[in-house]
């Protein structure tokens, strides 16, 4: 595994997400495939569906959203010099 790729906590990815981004979340920090954890939550879905559906939802509202990551140091700047216009 080559470690995360997005900071070093468990965040939803609302970016990459469908519904709420907590498949995406999962895949980044576990460093999987996104469809694959997709197709595993299918299979939760169709086995427990209450439970994963419970699951899921808690981990919607309760994870915060994935911090943006910039590129280097000229688009930081770029961006902090746009927010304060």
């Amino acid at each position: 595994m080559s470690g995360h790729r997005h900071g070093k906590g468990l965040y939803k990815d609302s970016e990459d997400g469908i519904l709420m981004g907590v498949c995406a979340g999962l895949a980044n920090y576990f460093d999987f495939s996104r469809n694959g954890v997709r197709f595993i939550t299918v299979l939760c879905l169709l086995f427990m569906f209450w439970p994963t559906v419970i699951a899921y939802f808690i981990a919607g509202f309760v994870l915060r959203h994935r911090p943006l990551c910039y590129c280097g140091r000229d688009e930081r700047s770029f961006w902090r010099q746009s927010s304060t216009r």
